[in-house]
């Protein structure tokens, strides 16, 4: 009876098989009949099946022999009149002119390398030997790079990339059309167009029968990973790479270079830059884009590139949309030739000190360049310029200097009366000056007005791209350290190398310090202070050994101009036995509130009260 009941469920489920296979053959619907009843994807089914393009890419070569209805139904269902274009070849296309040459992607249509002809990069082969070789500067070649379009189409389930559409290229002259073919007559275009000695390449994206069909804007996804294109110092090329924009109506925004750092800006912008040390990557509007949202992330020292940096710019969906690129060097006078504040990606600093840079330091050096044609004569040059621009201020110094000279032999006196006693000598020598008219802070103030000239200048020199790869003396490239002499092993805070021109700058402050020791006592009797007036100089040799040589060149030759000024004008300008003459008369004269004479009050009566304080406790301790 068991036998019987297993022989018959056997039979009746061979039945059931051979009746699906005849509705199958004779009655179910034909892949072709979906596709006519259902033209378009219905988005709302939820068991349909999808392909996670995120994770793998589409099969280059999806049509199979046989009846291919269903893969193409299910492509049109995700990726709609764009899904033809979801398969083709990856190849590189180039487009060129006389200082760039750039590598275009058919698998994406953008951009994969910008070559700089004109430009090039110092690489250490071996650091043993420190053997060094150049090589051209490239940007934007970073494999994991994006330049990609995503949007939203109707009739397709899934968003699209323009990254993963294969573009099918045009060479006409100087213009390169790239584009994605898609069904019903639609493509996305996008074409880049160059001229010679020009770093803009003109750019445009056509959708052509795909406006109406995009879902809200476009959001142009950028990832650039900026090169490492200059020697790492701790003050080089990593402490100016970072994201700029331009917002329609207001000044030029940048993000943190020292930290990692996220904007969202939901109104107009200009352009968005992705800038290194002395190149960037600008995309421009024609017109304005509707917003961006930008950010970046400092990489590792050790990582290939500087920098990630991250860009979605929101921009409407049209048939045109017209734009520029720009991918060159941060020549100021070509970014401020735009007229959109494209010259403030160049790191010449804000607030006074970029004004001094951008239009007194730099209109200078750039005259003087064009008529020596050396960077390094015209470095010289505008040392030379500058130190007799601030002479007035030097002269004043010095002659405050003589005054404290005059009273030399009467701070002799309080020295040899007060003895060990340093506080009693500093009270006494603050009522010296008073009562002859003599401020001791007197030659320090011109100094100070002279301050925002230096910190300008300690901008100018590693922000100018006119000292990049430029050669002087020993130093080969003016816009980082010269390391004539170098160790095998790196020495903490002080680096692998000794600047050259940082020593002997060093020297001469050391130098200096000590002739100025011989003329006039600054250290009003304090034995530490004549210490103290030496080690500031050597501090100076950490800090600045990794700096640009051009600014350390000219500090060097500022400092050699300044000893030359102080002998000449001692020797010739001014004369001591009239300048003691004169302060000596002031001790009878009515004395008038001076520029430091409230101060020097209030440091006398401090020294006076800090040595009351210090005889009392000595007092108190023989109690």
């Amino acid at each position: 009876m068991q036998k019987k009941t297993d022989l018959n469920t056997i039979i009746g489920m061979a039945l059931i098989f051979v009746l699906f296979l005849i509705w199958s053959k004779f009655y179910a619907p034909k892949p072709e009949d979906i596709a006519a009843e259902n033209p378009k994807a219905d988005t709302t089914q939820v068991d349909q099946p999808v392909v996670d393009t995120n994770t793998k890419p589409l099969d280059n070569n999806p049509v199979v022999s046989g009846d291919d209805s269903l893969q193409n139904l299910l492509n049109q269902r995700q990726y709609g009149d764009l899904a033809a274009a979801f398969s083709g070849e990856d190849k590189d296309v180039t487009l060129e002119n006389d200082v760039m040459k750039i590598t275009f992607s058919t698998k994406g249509g953008a951009i994969k390398k910008v070559l700089m002809k004109n430009h090039v990069k110092t690489v250490i082969l071996d650091q043993k030997t420190r053997k060094k070789a150049k090589v051209p500067v490239t940007l934007m070649d970073n494999p994991a790079n994006q330049f990609e379009y995503q949007f939203t189409l109707n009739g397709a389930s899934d968003k699209i990339s323009t990254g993963k559409l294969f573009f099918q290229p045009s060479l006409s002259g100087n213009t390169l059309t790239l584009t994605a073919q898609g069904n019903n007559g639609v493509s996305f275009q996008q074409i880049y167009t160059v001229k010679d000695g020009d770093y803009e390449i003109g750019y445009q994206v056509k959708l052509n029968g795909l406006a109406a069909k995009i879902n809200g804007p476009l959001n142009l996804h950028i990832e650039d990973y900026l090169n490492k294109l200059e020697l790492p110092t701790p003050y080089g090329e990593k402490s100016f790479a970072t994201v700029y924009y331009k917002p329609l109506d207001d000044d030029t925004e940048k993000l943190s270079r020292r930290k990692e750092e996220t904007e969202t800006f939901d109104h107009p912008v200009k352009w968005v830059s992705f800038a290194n040390q002395f190149f960037n990557t600008t995309i421009i509007s024609d017109e304005s884009f509707a917003g961006t949202t930008v950010s970046v992330t400092p990489l590792d020292d050790e990582a290939e590139s500087l920098k990630l940096t991250k860009s979605d710019i929101k921009i409407p969906a049209k048939e045109v949309i017209a734009m520029q690129i720009y991918a060159g060097p941060n020549e100021f006078n070509t970014l401020r030739s735009y007229d959109m504040g494209l010259d403030d990606i160049v790191p010449f600093g804000n607030s006074i000190f970029g004004s001094i840079n951008r239009w007194v330091i730099r209109p200078m050096f750039d005259f003087l360049n064009s008529i020596v044609g050396s960077v390094g004569i015209a470095i010289l040059l505008l040392t030379l310029f500058v130190k007799l621009a601030v002479y007035p201020l030097t002269l004043k110094s010095l002659k405050s200097q003589a005054k404290m000279r005059a009273l030399k032999p009467e701070l002799d006196k309080l020295k040899k009366k007060y003895g060990d006693d340093q506080q009693g000598y500093s009270a006494a020598s603050m009522k010296l000056y008073q009562e002859f008219g003599v401020s001791p802070l007197g030659g320090c103030f011109p100094m100070m007005l002279q301050m925002p000239i230096w910190f300008a200048l300690y901008r100018f020199f590693p922000g100018a791209i006119s000292f990049r790869q430029k050669s002087f003396l020993w130093a080969d490239d003016l816009s980082t350290y010269d390391d004539l002499i170098h160790f095998s092993h790196k020495i903490p805070i002080f680096g692998d190398h000794i600047s050259l021109f940082t020593l002997l700058w060093v020297i001469s402050i050391l130098i200096y310090t000590w002739y100025n020791s011989k003329q006039v006592d600054m250290t009003q009797g304090n034995p530490m202070m004549k210490y103290i007036q030496y080690i500031m100089p050597l501090t100076f040799l950490f800090v600045l050994n990794s700096y640009a040589a051009g600014l350390t060149a000219y500090m060097l030759f500022s400092n050699t101009f300044n000893i030359a000024q102080t002998l000449i004008t001692k020797k010739f300008v001014i004369d001591d036995d009239k300048v003691r003459a004169e302060v000596l008369k002031n001790k009878d004269k009515p004395k008038k509130k001076g520029r430091f004479s409230g101060f020097q009050e209030k440091m006398a009566k401090a020294v006076e009260e800090q040595r009351r304080i210090q005889e009392q406790q000595k007092k108190g301790k023989k109690k």
